[in-house]
C-alpha cells in the first residue's frame, strides 16, 4: 500500500491466484476500486467503434463482504458472457443495501479468465484513514 496515495490498489502475492489489496476513504470508493483492479488484472482491450450503455444494478448482502464480492461477480458475468466491460459511474453503499450504475462497453478480447472472486480471507477493515481490503480471484 502506498501511503503517499489516498486511495489505490496494488497486486499482492498469493500462491495459486491472483490478488489485490484495495485502500480508499469510503467505502463507495473501495468498491468502485475494486473493479478497476479486477478490470487492471484482466486487461481487456475494448472494441473502439461499439457504443457503450448504463444500466443501473443493486444487491443486497449480509454485510459488505457478500456484497463486494456479488458486484465483482456480476462484473466479471457480464465479461464472460456478453463480452461487456464495467464501470461503475455511481455508487451508494448503505446499509446492507449496494446500488449504482454501470457504464458497459463491448470489448475486443481479455487476456486473463477469472472464474469467480473468492471469500478466501475476505474483510473489509476500517480505520481511521479508510477502508482495506484484500480480495483473491480464482483464475
Amino acid at each position: 500500500m502506498d501511503v503517499n496515495k489516498a486511495q489505490g490498489f496494488v497486486e499482492i502475492e498469493h500462491t495459486a491466484d491472483l490478488a489485490l489489496r484495495i485502500w480508499a476513504p469510503t467505502l463507495n470508493d473501495l468498491y468502485k476500486l475494486a473493479v478497476e483492479g479486477m478490470n487492471s488484472l484482466i486487461k481487456f482491450t475494448l472494441n473502439e467503434n461499439a457504443s457503450g450503455n448504463y444500466e443501473q444494478f443493486s444487491f443486497d448482502g449480509v454485510d459488505l463482504e457478500s456484497m463486494l464480492v456479488a458486484l465483482l461477480n456480476e462484473c466479471n458475468y457480464k465479461l464472460q458472457q456478453d463480452y461487456l466491460s464495467s464501470k461503475i459511474t455511481e455508487i451508494c453503499v448503505e446499509n446492507q443495501k449496494l446500488t449504482g450504475t454501470f457504464f458497459h462497453q463491448k470489448i475486443k478480447s481479455f487476456d486473463m479468465e477469472i472464474k469467480a472472486v473468492t471469500y478466501h480471507n475476505l474483510k473489509i477493515m476500517h480505520s481511521e484513514l479508510g477502508y482495506v481490503v484484500d480480495i483473491v480471484f480464482d483464475v
